[in-house]
């Protein structure tokens, strides 16, 4: 299903997140033009976290999903699973942001968040909006953002 325009910058976003996600992978191969070391990937994550993953996590949970709440079920249920994985996701950021003050940082640390960034984002993409865009009265979207 095509995504209706009020949740497109969403996913644009989720496009960027996506491509830190094959960054951060371990088995993922390199990417034209972005870190290939560690270090580098990890400031390149940390920039991206700062600039847009922590504010589309803001934004999704007060504004999109408190516009959606109560009026599924389902839809209630991926609220608190999509909540959790934002926790989740912003701890590892925190730990990843402690390997680079401790030492040259973790490889798997790194592909620990890389898989939970990819997770969470076909989540929402792939059921999440699917159902939003089901269910919810297209008249209540322009309102969340």
């Amino acid at each position: 299903m095509k995504t209706i325009d009020k949740l497109a910058p969403l996913s644009r976003e989720h496009h960027k997140m996506l491509i830190l996600a094959q960054l951060l992978k371990s088995e993922s191969p390199d990417h034209k033009g972005l870190p290939t070391d560690i270090i580098g990937k990890q400031r390149y994550a940390a920039k991206l976290y700062e600039d847009c993953i922590k504010p589309h996590f803001e934004f999704e949970e007060t504004k999109l999903f408190p516009a959606v709440s109560g009026i599924n079920s389902e839809i209630d249920q991926f609220i608190y699973i999509l909540i959790d994985d934002h926790a989740e996701i912003s701890r590892l950021f925190e730990l990843m942001e402690g390997d680079t003050k401790i030492a040259l940082g973790s490889e798997q640390s790194l592909n620990d968040l890389g898989v939970a960034i990819e997770h969470h984002v076909r989540l929402e993409e792939r059921e999440f909006f699917e159902l939003i865009q089901q269910l919810v009265d297209k008249t209540i979207l322009p309102y969340f953002g």
